[in-house]
C-alpha cells in the first residue's frame, strides 16, 4: 500500500494537480491501471459539499490525463455499501474538511479495519491526511473549540503513520482562534506531547509499504516545519526529500 499524504494536491482551490516537489510525477508512476477510484467524504451529511468535491476532483484528475475507469463516492447516502466499495477500489481519496467530523464518519464505517488489507493507493487531502495517523492530532479550528473543555485534541485514526500533520501552514501561520494565535499559543503547547509536522500546500509525505511496520518508508517532499517542545524549526526545503526515520531523525534522500 502506498499513501500520498498532502496538504493539498492542487494549485489553489480546484486548480490543476500540483507538480511541485515531484508530486504529479510520483502519482502518475504509482497509480494502478485501470483506475478504480473511491472518494470518501469528510462531510457525510452535507450532500452539496460532497458532490462539489467529487465533481471537482474528477475534473482535476481528468485534466492531468488521469481518467477514472470507475468512480464512486462514499458518504451517508452510500454508507451501506462501504465494504463493497472499498473492495472494488484500487485508489482511495480521503477528503479534506473538519477533522473530528471526518474522524467520526471513519469510525462509523469501520474504515481502519476495512483498509487493513487494502492493496492500492491512498491520497489524503488536509484532514484526510491528518486522520491517516494512528493517533490523530486534531487541533481546534472552529470558533469556541479551543475553549471547550470537552474538545478532544487527540483521536484514534487509520493507523498508517505516527507522523502528525498540520496542513496549509503558509495560510494559517499567523491566524488566530478564540483570541489566541493558533500556532504560537495553541499548537506550540500541544507539541510538548507529540511533534507536529507543518506542511505548506505543495508539500507531501509519501509512505510506501504502509501496511508493513518493518518495511514502511516515509519520505517528506518539500518545504516543511516541525513544532516540537514549543519550538518551530524548518526541517525541509522545496525541492528536497527527507526520510523520516523511526526515531524522528531526518535523512536526505537523493
Amino acid at each position: 500500500m502506498t499513501l500520498f499524504l498532502t496538504s493539498s494536491p492542487c494549485i489553489g482551490w480546484a486548480g490543476d494537480l500540483n507538480p511541485a516537489n515531484g508530486f504529479l510525477d510520483e502519482l502518475r508512476a504509482t497509480l494502478p491501471h485501470p483506475l478504480h477510484c473511491l472518494l470518501i467524504t469528510s462531510a457525510p451529511d452535507d450532500k452539496e459539499m460532497t458532490d462539489r468535491m467529487a465533481w471537482d476532483m474528477r475534473e482535476i484528475f481528468e485534466r492531468a490525463g488521469l481518467a477514472f475507469d470507475k468512480y464512486e463516492v462514499l458518504d451517508r447516502r452510500t454508507q451501506r455499501y462501504a465494504m463493497r466499495m472499498i473492495r472494488d477500489a484500487n485508489f482511495i481519496i480521503l477528503c479534506g474538511g473538519h477533522v473530528p467530523t471526518e474522524n467520526m464518519f471513519f469510525e462509523e464505517i469501520h474504515l481502519r479495519a476495512r483498509l487493513s488489507r487494502f492493496d492500492g493507493v491512498i491520497m489524503g487531502i488536509s484532514a484526510g491526511s491528518m486522520n491517516a495517523a494512528d493517533l490523530v492530532y486534531a487541533p481546534p479550528e472552529l470558533d469556541g473549540e479551543s475553549l471547550d473543555p470537552k474538545y478532544k485534541v487527540y483521536l484514534r485514526g487509520l493507523g498508517f503513520t505516527d507522523v502528525n500533520i498540520l496542513p496549509h501552514f503558509e495560510m494559517i501561520r499567523e491566524s488566530r482562534l478564540d483570541g489566541r494565535l493558533l500556532i504560537d499559543d495553541i499548537v506550540a503547547r500541544h507539541s510538548y506531547s507529540h511533534p507536529v509536522y507543518c506542511l505548506n500546500d505543495g508539500t507531501y509525505l509519501l509512505i510506501t509499504n504502509a501496511e508493513k511496520k518493518e518495511k514502511k518508508r516515509t519520505v517528506l517532499h518539500g518545504e516543511a516545519y516541525r513544532m516540537k517542545n514549543g519550538k518551530l524549526d524548518l526541517i525541509c526545503h522545496d525541492g528536497e526529500c527527507k526520510l523520516i526515520c523511526k526515531n524522528g531523525s531526518l535523512r536526505i534522500v537523493k
